[in-house]
């Protein structure tokens, strides 16, 4: 039977995205705060198609690749969401300044999103390992915001068991 309370509408208003170092639980990771046009989470399978000499066509598709991408737009211009949209840790700000160039280490996160679930629950993703891709934009303009846009790719984290391995959903 259709529902009509299923049908998702927003995200939540407070809480709705916080990027902790890897491994870090949401009670430290850092609220980005506001953010623009949503949280768009992208999820692909590639496949091999089985065929034969037998028969015309597939017998089979068989998983290849999975690949999980979440993407926003941070709204607020502080110097820590720069470093974030760069691909550098928070604790790389130190006395208002953020040095960039030759970095060190890969800089994994954890990320929490917290939006509205099916009728009216709450809905928390948790990507566990992520590494941005740090080719993020901005730009400071006399008609609008300045805008970080942000894109993480979800890598597989071995430390949880098959089938957990990207992230975690929990409606509450």
């Amino acid at each position: 039977m259709a529902l009509t309370t299923n049908i998702v509408v927003g995200l939540q208003s407070t809480n709705t995205m916080k990027i902790g170092n890897y491994g870090d639980n949401e009670a430290t990771a850092i609220d980005v705060g506001l953010i623009k046009g949503g949280v768009h989470i992208e999820y692909e399978e590639a496949f091999h198609d089985v065929k034969i000499d037998q028969a015309i066509g597939s017998i089979d598709k068989i998983t290849t690749d999975e690949t999980l991408k979440v993407k926003t737009t941070l709204a607020e211009a502080t110097l820590e969401n720069l470093a974030t949209a760069l691909g550098y840790k928070t604790t790389d700000v130190s006395s208002s300044t953020l040095n960039i160039g030759d970095r060190q280490a890969d800089n994994y996160r954890t990320i929490y999103v917290n939006v509205n679930g099916a009728d009216s629950t709450s809905r928390k993703y948790t990507f566990h390992k992520c590494k941005i891709n740090p080719s993020a934009t901005h730009s400071y303009k006399k008609d609008g915001e300045t805008l970080f846009d942000i894109e993480f790719e979800v890598l597989i984290d071995t430390t949880k068991t098959q089938g957990q391995r990207f992230a975690q959903i929990i409606e509450a």
